[in-house]
């Protein structure tokens, strides 16, 4: 442990490497913090306060096997630490061959020099560019494991999103793993980004598809399409989901639920566009390439 005034503010920090989940969940506790942990590249921190002096305690998370992990089999899937480096990710070989849509994720959404020090648990948690790698996760139906003071908790991803100013986690509860169930046959995703730009200023929006095809490798059998950053949280594009289900995905079709979900937006919008159509061609490319993906894959 280590400590020490860190500013003029008098916050002070200590430092603990905690070797498993219950020690962890001991120190957060002790912290009596009012709000859930900050989940920094591979760090937790916890805030409380001391009489007028806001106290800070900084948790690595290097030594925690469960936070650290990263494993596949064919079946129960992918299961990914909160801890784990978005470049270790990306050196995983299921990852690259299996849900390439999470590693667009890590790739679109960040510079090089940041995979080494950016997480999972990391960025669903925080309000900024990396965070966007929830669309393609929630696309792939990803859960996550949840612990804290009371034990255990699993919630869909799509969960850990509600409305704007609901909170999720709970004080001393932290994100352990995420899980990616195997993908079915003649399946798979992809996420593209790009600036659109508004009445006021531009804005970077990113759009996940995951197709799963009938052996024709042309009819859509299931969708699951979310757009992330003209919404103020990933917003999933329900009706154009089921409009692409049971059709054959030529182009007239493609162009009309890209059409769907970018008219889904709506009132939503973040920021007002100045029309539409960036965001309809920006799905359109996720479609086109999900579909390319499928169909690269030979099938038995």
């Amino acid at each position: 442990m280590s400590g020490g005034a860190i500013g003029p503010d008098m916050r002070d920090a200590e430092h603990f490497t905690p070797e498993t989940l219950d020690e962890a969940a001991a120190l957060l506790l002790a912290m009596d913090s009012p709000a859930p942990p900050v989940a920094r590249g591979t760090d937790l921190v916890a805030e409380g306060h001391e009489g007028q002096r806001t106290l800070s305690m900084v948790l690595d998370l290097q030594r925690i096997p469960e936070l650290n992990r990263l494993e596949y089999d064919e079946r129960n899937g992918l299961r990914i630490g909160a801890a784990v480096p978005f470049a270790t990710l990306l050196d995983f070989s299921p990852v690259r061959r299996l849900y390439p849509m999470l590693a667009d994720g890590c790739t679109e959404v960040l510079p090089s020099e940041s995979l080494n020090r950016t997480t999972l648990g990391g960025s669903l948690g925080y309000a900024g560019p990396s965070a966007e790698l929830a669309s393609p996760l929630i696309c792939l139906r990803a859960s996550a494991a949840v612990f804290g003071p009371h034990g255990w908790s699993e919630l869909a991803v799509e969960a850990m999103f509600p409305a704007v100013g609901r909170r999720v986690l709970q004080p001393g509860e932290f994100l352990v793993d995420l899980h990616c169930p195997a993908p079915a046959p003649r399946s798979n995703g992809a996420f593209v980004r790009g600036r659109l730009r508004g009445r006021v200023a531009s804005t970077e929006a990113g759009v996940a598809v995951f197709l799963v095809l009938e052996q024709d490798l042309l009819t859509c059998c299931g969708a699951r399409l979310t757009l992330c950053g003209v919404t103020p949280t990933p917003f999933r594009a329900l009706e154009a989901e089921r409009f692409l289900s049971g059709r054959r995905l030529e182009d007239a079709v493609a162009r009309e639920a890209a059409a769907l979900a970018a008219g889904s937006v709506g009132s939503m919008a973040r920021s007002s566009l100045e029309n539409l159509e960036p965001l309809r061609e920006l799905t359109l490319r996720a479609i086109a390439e999900a579909l390319a993906r499928v169909r690269a894959v030979p099938t038995a």
